[in-house]
Parts: C-alpha cells; sequence; structure tokens
C-alpha cells in the first residue's frame, strides 16, 4: 500500500480514536486544531503556491459562520445544506478581494484585504439586519448528519473527517498539473504567462480555494460554539493564521498545518496567559526566522542535508583510512 493511502487511512481513522479515548475537553481542543487547519490549509495555497497575501481569511470564515447561521436558524435550512451555503458565501465574497487582486500585489494587496477584514468585523458582523440580536445567532439544529454538536465527542467526528478530506485534496493538488502551475505563477508571473499559463484565472482560483476552506472553518466555528456574534472573528487572529503559515514556509503543507493546530490549541490549553496569547504568533515566527527564514520547511531541508552529507562523508573516511593503510 502506498504511503499515502496509509496516511489517508489513519488520518480517517483519527476522530473517531479521539471521541473514543479523549475527554470532552480533549475533543474540543481538537475540533479547534482542526478548524485551524482547515483555514491555513486555504492560506498555505494562496500564499506559497500562488504568491498572494491575504489577511482576510479570519473575515471570510466570519462570512461563512454567518451565512450558515443565518441559513439554519432563519430559513430553517437543514445544517450540512447550511454549511455548504457558508463555503459558497465566503466564495462570493472572496470574488472583492480576488478580483482587485489580478491587478495589485504584495504591500498593496495586504492592505488590501486588512482593509476588507476591518470593513468585515467593524461594519458588516455587526449590522442588525446580519446580526438581528446583540447576543448573537443560535442555531436551530443540534445535530450534524446524526452526530450531537453539543458535544465535542460527537462532534470532533465530522469536522476530523472533513478536516482530513480538506488536507487530502490540498496536498494533491499540490502534487498535481494546476499545483505546478500555481507554483510556476508565484515564481514569475511573466514566465508563466509565456508558457500559456492563464495568470488571472489562477490566482482567482488561489482566492476562491482559500475562501471556500475558510467558510468551512467559519461554519464550523459556529456549529462547535451553537451561535454566532460580532465577536467571533477578531481581525487580530487573521495575523495568527498568516503567522503560522508564514512559519511553515514554502514547500509542501504539512508543516503549515502543524504551526496552525499549535496555535488553534495554544489559547485553549494556556486560558491564563489572557492577552498574552496574541503574542505566541509573532515570537513564533521571530524564532525561526531567525534559525531558518524558509520557515519549518526550510529547517527541516537543512537539517535533512547536514544529515545527507554527514553520512555520506562517513563511508568516504572509511575508504580514506582503509587506502592509507
Amino acid at each position: 500500500m502506498k504511503p499515502a493511502r496509509v496516511a489517508l487511512a489513519v488520518g480517517l481513522a483519527v476522530p473517531f480514536l479521539c471521541a473514543w479515548r479523549l475527554s470532552e475537553f480533549g475533543n474540543t481542543v481538537v475540533v479547534q486544531m482542526a478548524i485551524g487547519m482547515l483555514t491555513a490549509a486555504g492560506l498555505h495555497v494562496l500564499v506559497h503556491w500562488a504568491g498572494q497575501i491575504s489577511l482576510a481569511q479570519v473575515a471570510l470564515m466570519g462570512v461563512g459562520a454567518f451565512v450558515t447561521a443565518r441559513a439554519n436558524a432563519d430559513f430553517s435550512v437543514p445544517l450540512p445544506l447550511a454549511v455548504l451555503l457558508g463555503v459558497a458565501g465566503a466564495v462570493v465574497a472572496s470574488l472583492a478581494i480576488g478580483l482587485p487582486a489580478l491587478r495589485i500585489r504584495g504591500l498593496a494587496l495586504a492592505i488590501t484585504t486588512l482593509a476588507f477584514a476591518f470593513a468585515a468585523s467593524r461594519w458588516l458582523f455587526i449590522q442588525h439586519w446580519l446580526v438581528p440580536q446583540v447576543s448573537g445567532i443560535p442555531l436551530h439544529d443540534d445535530r450534524l448528519l446524526g452526530f450531537d454538536i453539543t458535544q465535542s465527542s460527537q462532534l470532533v467526528i465530522p469536522v476530523g473527517l472533513a478536516c482530513v478530506g480538506v488536507v487530502a485534496a490540498t496536498h494533491r493538488l499540490g502534487q498535481s498539473t494546476l499545483g505546478r502551475s500555481l507554483r510556476m505563477v508565484a515564481h514569475d508571473e511573466e514566465v508563466a504567462s509565456a508558457y500559456g499559463i492563464g495568470v488571472p484565472a489562477h490566482k482567482l482560483l488561489a482566492f476562491c480555494y482559500a475562501a471556500a476552506c475558510a467558510g468551512l472553518a467559519g461554519a464550523f466555528t459556529v456549529i462547535s460554539i451553537g451561535r454566532v456574534g460580532p465577536g467571533a472573528c477578531p481581525v487580530n487572529r487573521a495575523v495568527l493564521y498568516l503567522s503560522a503559515v508564514l512559519l511553515g514556509g514554502p514547500g509542501p503543507i504539512f508543516n503549515s498545518l502543524q504551526a496552525a493546530a499549535g496555535f488553534a490549541a495554544f489559547p485553549v490549553l494556556f486560558r491564563s496567559l489572557g492577552r498574552y496569547i496574541d503574542l505566541v504568533g509573532p515570537l513564533a515566527i521571530l524564532i525561526v526566522v531567525i534559525a531558518s527564514p524558509a520557515g519549518l520547511n526550510g529547517l527541516h531541508q537543512s537539517l535533512h542535508d547536514k544529515l545527507t552529507r554527514r553520512r555520506a562523508a562517513v563511508p568516504a573516511a572509511h575508504v580514506s583510512g582503509g587506502g592509507t593503510s
């Protein structure tokens, strides 16, 4: 059996093992880790594979959360379909960022996405027509695909399976022709265009993919809480997710996922730190960048190269020693 299939089988088994063995608090931590990994998966594609910077991922999570809650609470849409509507809403909202990104990049794009995030947090998410109640929008249903969403030991199964599916799809995307085309666009847009790659279409696709992941993460956020209000998706969390992706570094997605899972679990495990939790992401980036500017992927590659050279040097030393004797 191929290693990828073994990894997929193990990943699919993990949510069931967590539901069986972990406590309610432990499963709550796992659910938050899965939500963080969902968000980071799309952002990794956008930042490292398409070369676009976005600080609006949390705002798109909010769109997914509010659309899911309103569809289920006010229109009695079944929760699975409401989740899909939340994902679709986030993708549509991402066009407000993706279309300008066809003409700008770098610092200008980062500022544009940050402005979108602030507009969503400080204006859109506090409008009465979107959030009729100050306390937020409570969900109508308490079950998702037969699982009780009020219990983390059951919620961890659908959230975990969705996370494994998205991670597997993203990994497959990175190995596909489309993934290689995205990375070529990130490396040099003019060269990519010369090879016949549609640069605008690929950039827009990356924004939509990242938005779909964010919308799904937002839908699971409101499901895990049971309601959504104006403060559910603060802007400062956007820096945390971007920090996780930058910490992971270019290349394979898994280090970005590990960083995002750690950042998501840390506030739950160490609530006593209060506002100092927001320093975790920036400090982690500073430490890793000092050790390896290419992030954890670059650090792993550097360590692998050193071990390879050391192993190659040992037989050469033996041969040299045997020749002189």
